[in-house]
């Protein structure tokens, strides 16, 4: 349920008290601008924004530094329990639009970046790695104790090798003068730029290698929901989950009609004329097995560079 909220910020660091907006401008007794504008490896400036634009997104990285804060342990001040010996750092933060580019201002992260409500966090250990299991945990310990628009854990399989990255997306909702936000605190979980779960965490892994003497079959005792894009009939080029579906269409047990999906190649399904769900946001899990299926706690899918396992919490 959406919760709107009046914020009283610290006043040492309200940025509205601030003559001049720098990178050096403390949003918290941890963080400032420098820490938000850009990648490590690409930082960028402010000077090509005016003074109202400057303020503006000081207030939405406001509510960030909050967040770092409340992660990250520094001298004097002891971080989130759990997390003492990680750092919770930005991977990607401010965007600047190029001259030619068109960017997607509905729900666009590299759009949303560009005005301070997402950035981008990888979880760091003291060896400088990406603590890719212990992301998980971040991840369940934000959605219990901070608010938020939207709280994304983001895997991806896009590295030369192509092993696991994760990260995670924070979208903070827009503030509306002086200090008002609405809190709709959604969750998602996507891979490869791909949603996989809303409105929960999904826990995905490397599957370690090990010797088959054939392929694992699926679990067919509840229909299927499947998540892919459509590209058969009247809902072609639409995405989300449809259920309920069967493989077989012999199981459907009434009439059907056919669906297939760009993702799953080769692969017929059968849903029931009486039971018709098509490009939804969400499924049932107690009703439906997503496709592949699950193996108790855990399933397998070949997506990506690898195969890889998903836990559902």
């Amino acid at each position: 349920m959406a919760r709107r909220v009046e914020i009283v910020p610290d006043g040492q660091y309200d940025p509205t008290f601030q003559p001049n907006i720098t990178g050096r401008t403390r949003l918290s007794q941890t963080t400032t601008m420098a820490k938000f504008l850009g990648s490590h490896s690409d930082p960028n400036g402010l000077n090509h924004l005016a003074n109202s634009d400057k303020l503006l997104l000081a207030k939405q990285y406001y509510l960030h530094a909050e967040v770092v804060q409340l992660i990250n342990s520094s001298p004097g001040l002891r971080g989130a329990k759990g997390f003492e010996n990680f750092r919770m750092v930005v991977s990607e933060g401010y965007y600047r639009e190029g001259p030619e580019e068109d960017l997607d201002v509905t729900d666009g992260i590299n759009y949303l970046k560009t005005n301070g409500r997402a950035v981008v966090y990888e979880l760091i250990n003291q060896k400088g790695e990406i603590a890719f299991d212990k992301t998980f945990d971040l991840a369940v310990y934000l959605k219990n104790n901070i608010e938020y628009e939207k709280l994304i854990l983001n895997y991806d399989s896009y590295n030369p090798d192509g092993t696991l990255h994760v990260d995670i997306i924070l979208i903070m909702p827009e503030i509306i003068s002086p200090w008002n936000v609405t809190y709709n605190n959604i969750v998602e979980t996507r891979f490869n730029n791909s949603v996989q779960a809303t409105g929960e965490l999904l826990e995905i892994g490397e599957e370690e290698e090990i010797e088959e003497t054939g392929s694992e079959p699926l679990d067919e005792s509840k229909p299927f929901a499947v998540f892919g894009t459509s590209n058969f009939g009247s809902t072609a080029g639409t995405k989300g989950y449809f259920y309920p579906l069967y493989t077989q269409k012999s199981k459907v047990g009434e009439e059907s009609h056919v669906h297939t999906f760009i993702e799953y190649t080769g692969i017929t399904f059968y849903m029931p004329l009486s039971n018709q769900n098509h490009a939804k946001p969400t499924f049932n899990q107690s009703l439906y097995n997503l496709y592949p299926s699950e193996k108790s706690s855990a399933g397998s899918s070949s997506s990506g560079g690898g195969d890889y396992w998903w836990i559902y919490v």
